[in-house]
């Protein structure tokens, strides 16, 4: 279900990943993703970290640098829409960045940290005035981009690969 709000407006990419996030005001969705997030990763702490379901796919290990990559670089955006940055906002190529990071890691530390950058976003978007929800920047690509936006995709993005993690990973969250 897509949450119904005029101040959700971004790029139809990241369709999927609001729609994932359900209706609901976006702070109490971060609280609760937060809980969400720490079971989960309690969960995939014990998995193996290495593992790859197919030759050339990222490793569990890879695909949490991912999410943490991809909601650090979104809190930044949505910081540069609260306090309204006139610069375009960016768009990252995420297979560049987990082969730029490729690496062994330590898979309690990503878990650690991913726990970390959650807590950091949501207190983050409750420091945001309920009125600036609505604020939008522009992204390199001339679509328009919202922070209300940013908090659903930013909550639906793990989701969407929680999902990847059970039917793929075989990792039972």
């Amino acid at each position: 279900m897509y949450p119904a709000n005029s101040a959700i407006r971004h790029p139809s990419f990241f369709n999927r990943y609001v729609e994932e996030a359900g209706p609901g005001k976006i702070s109490d969705l971060l609280d609760t993703s937060v809980n969400l997030l720490e079971q989960d990763l309690q969960i995939i702490s014990k998995a193996e970290g290495t593992f790859a379901y197919a030759p050339g796919k990222w490793s569990i290990n890879t695909l949490l640098r991912h999410c943490i990559d991809a909601e650090m670089i979104f809190a930044f955006r949505a910081l540069s829409i609260a306090r309204q940055d006139p610069h375009p906002i960016r768009r990252f190529e995420e297979n560049q960045y987990a082969i730029a990071s490729e690496k062994a890691y330590d898979l309690e530390m990503l878990v650690q940290e991913f726990i970390h950058v959650r807590r950091a976003t949501a207190l983050l978007f409750k420091g945001f005035n309920e009125d600036w929800l609505n604020r939008s920047g522009i992204t390199d690509n001339g679509e328009q981009m919202s922070l209300l936006s940013i908090g659903y995709i930013i909550v639906g993005h793990w989701l969407h690969h929680r999902k990847i993690l059970h039917t793929r990973y075989g990792v039972h969250l």
